[in-house]
């Protein structure tokens, strides 16, 4: 992050960190799974003109803690975006997630939809995680036991980041090396790799056929944006998303991959910007 102020928010003894920048209504964005906040600083510097936008390191990635307990589910991580939310008094909110992130923000609405009055106000969901579905080889090995430990240990952070970037953009070309390094960092840190497999293991809600049932109560309008090109959750779950959630709207982006926030940033912006006009 560059220009955005560091915070530090407490779950638990946890100390999440977060960023945020601008004034008007808060957006709150949630990164994927292995990234971090860094995966929206395109989207920083374009809507904190208009908004308070604010991007969170969620539990066990970036530079949160990352504690050796279990608490790792999207469940997990969708209490503490809850407490988050009310806890700063972020009302009328804009709530993007983008892959694991996408899961956390639909599991976070139906939270908020059960508990009283829904701060959250509009959804934006880009090549987000929501089913069952078969998973990308990288997860399957972090929930292999033995190969996890030992692969993680064995292969640099940046190397680690350079294959599943290739893996989640289409263009390889759009891969920086900037982009490496940052987000090898992150895995290089201490308690990283617990956390990684930790994820893997519960990325798949217990209840997550209940979970699915509620998507068609969501009342607040959804953005769907997919990269057509997606190798890591296929463009025909965000067809399935669209179908299930009445008030959802679904845009694709040719010649993208997993992440369009990071590979074509220009063209998810336009789409988020007509969608919040």
């Amino acid at each position: 992050m560059t220009q955005e102020t560091e915070k530090t928010f407490i779950h638990d003894g946890c100390a999440l960190k977060y960023y945020e920048q601008g004034r008007g209504d808060p957006m709150l964005l949630l990164h994927g799974f292995g990234a971090s906040s860094y995966s929206w600083r395109y989207l920083f510097q374009s809507f904190s003109e208009t908004h308070r936008v604010l991007a969170m390191d969620l539990k066990g990635f970036g530079l949160s803690d990352k504690p050796t307990d279990d608490k790792y589910s999207v469940r997990d991580q969708s209490d503490i975006v809850a407490d988050f939310i009310r806890k700063l008094g972020l009302d009328n909110l804009i709530l993007g997630g983008n892959s694991f992130g996408g899961a956390v923000a639909l599991l976070t609405c139906l939270q908020f939809m059960d508990s009283g009055p829904n701060p959250i106000r509009k959804m934006i969901l880009i090549d987000s995680a929501g089913y069952k579905q078969r998973l990308p080889g990288f997860l399957t090995l972090l929930r292999t036991p033995l190969i996890n430990q030992m692969g993680l240990t064995l292969v640099p952070g940046s190397v680690q980041a350079r294959m599943i970037l290739l893996k989640a953009f289409f263009g390889c070309t759009k891969i920086t090396e900037e982009m490496v390094r940052t987000y090898g960092s992150y895995l290089d840190l201490p308690g990283a790799h617990q956390a990684l497999i930790k994820t893997a293991q519960q990325i798949v809600p217990p209840d997550v056929d209940r979970i699915v049932r509620r998507y068609r109560e969501i009342p607040v309008p959804v953005l769907i944006i997919w990269g057509e090109q997606d190798r890591i959750i296929p463009l025909s779950v965000g067809k399935k998303l669209k179908t299930e959630i009445p008030t959802s709207t679904l845009v694709t982006i040719p010649r993208c991959g997993h992440i369009p926030q990071e590979e074509l940033p220009l063209e998810t912006i336009r789409l988020i910007s007509d969608f919040l006009q």
